[in-house]
Parts: structure tokens; sequence; C-alpha cells
């Protein structure tokens, strides 16, 4: 049993500090390219080629950001709204699967879950 709970928390910890990493760097990408189009170095804010291409951004990586920050208070609901973003983008955009760089970014979404689940099954058990 302590063994289990000892598992959950490692689980939890890699979770938040690969999330941290990935939503430091998130949220820096968006917003340098936010502040290079206020500027008006970078292209203009909200130009978009196709609705697709705005709806793959929803998914990547503005669904990741948010699900990431939420998973810090609420574990299972972050992870799954950063999972199903990724889900969603791979969905839009097939040709990004097996992409290291994206699913790295989202995977601590997984962990996550996986750590939701460990509680749940730990606290049944008692």
């Amino acid at each position: 049993m302590k063994n289990n709970k000892q598992t959950a928390q490692n689980i939890r910890w890699i979770a938040r500090i690969w999330g941290s990493i990935s939503l430091a760097f998130l949220v820096f990408f968006v917003g340098a390219h936010l502040i290079a189009s206020l500027t008006g170095d970078g292209e203009p804010l909200g130009k978009f080629n196709s609705e697709s291409e705005m709806i793959s951004f929803a998914f990547f990586p503005v669904s990741v950001i948010i699900g990431l920050g939420i998973a810090w208070k609420w574990e299972g609901l972050g992870g799954l709204i950063t999972i199903a973003g990724i889900i969603g983008f791979h969905v839009m955009r097939p040709d990004l699967i097996f992409n290291v760089m994206i699913d790295g970014l989202a995977a601590p979404g997984l962990f996550y879950i996986i750590y939701w689940f460990l509680t749940r099954r730990l606290n049944n058990e008692k």
C-alpha cells in the first residue's frame, strides 16, 4: 500500500516538473509570437491561412496550455483537457502524429491522468 502511494506521488512529481517545463516553453512560444505580431515584426495577429489552421492552433498549443495549467489544481481534468487537445490536433494534422516535440510537450497530461487514476484506486481500497 505504501509502495503504491509512493509510486503515485513520484508520477505526480514527474508530471508536475515535466508539465511546468512544457507550460513555460509553450507560454514563451505563444507570448513571443504575440509580442512579435503586436510590434509589427511578425505576422499580423489572428492571421490564419484557413479555419483548419485556426482549429489546430486551438488544439495545440492553446488546449495544452490550459490543460497543463488546470492540472496543477485538478490533475484528472487538466490531464484530460491536455490529452483531448493533442488527440484533436492529431486528428486535424495527421502528418504530425509522430512528432516527438509536440507529443513530448503534451505527455505530462498522460502522467496526470495516470496519477489521478492511481489515487482514485488507492482511495477506493481504503
